[in-house]
């Protein structure tokens, strides 16, 4: 009868050692990702009105866009982030922030993704 119960304190001293594991792995890997934070500068994010799941901001866009536009500008500052359907888009309602950001980050602005149908259609001929 003894051995019965010494198995069954084992089994339940296994049990709660099976429970207590997940908690401190979760626990270490918490800690873990509390202190591995990039140490990068760290900016702050453009202001942005609320958006809604699928549509973004085109929900805030009347029939008038550039009015529309003005309006949130008012709001939320010369510099905003829209995003149309789910393609982010920064807005610049000012000249001024708009020959900044220009005179600032020009070949981010100004440049064009290469389009892979160009590569194509120059090389078929010779191939």
């Amino acid at each position: 009868m003894s051995f019965l119960r010494h198995n069954s304190e084992r089994k339940s001293s296994q049990m709660a050692n099976i429970f207590l594991l997940p908690i401190l792995f979760l626990v270490i890997f918490l800690l873990l990702a509390a202190f591995k934070r990039p140490k990068r500068l760290q900016h702050r994010p453009i202001p942005s009105p609320p958006t809604w799941p699928i549509i973004g901001n085109l929900h805030q866009l009347g029939e008038l866009q550039h009015q529309s536009l003005w309006n949130l500008s008012k709001k939320y500052g010369p510099v905003m982030l829209l995003k149309l359907g789910k393609v982010p888009t920064v807005i610049l309602s000012s000249s001024e922030t708009a020959r900044q950001a220009l005179r600032d980050n020009d070949l981010n602005c100004c440049s064009r993704p290469p389009l892979a149908g160009t590569v194509n259609l120059s090389i078929s001929q010779y191939i």
